[in-house]
């Protein structure tokens, strides 16, 4: 679990699926799953407020398109290999909750 912010109010359960090929298996997915928790300092240029559920999933997201998938997940152990090719990435949230900090 990641803390984001200084004053994280909310938390995110997300997955990634990376999608590959490998010369000897084919096609293949693999799926990560982790919890951020942040808040309204998350730097975003084009936020909406933090007032519900959709909206800290908007902002996530936006938050998210402009990192590498590297800084959001841990990256399956063959990602660099030279023999399997990841091809696309895919980003969902499964869960947004508002922490009872306050």
């Amino acid at each position: 679990m990641n803390y984001l912010s200084k004053v994280p109010k909310w938390k995110v359960r997300y997955e990634v699926t990376f999608y590959g090929n490998d010369p000897l298996k084919g096609s293949f997915r693999v799926i990560k799953e982790d919890i951020i928790l942040i808040g309204e300092d998350l730097p975003i240029k084009h936020k909406v407020p933090f007032s519900n559920k959709e909206n800290v999933e908007i902002n996530f997201l936006q938050w998210i398109d402009g990192l590498s998938v590297e800084n959001l997940i841990e990256l399956p152990h063959d990602y660099y290999s030279k023999e399997v090719r990841y091809v696309e990435e895919l980003v969902e949230v499964l869960e947004v909750n508002k922490l009872d900090n306050e």
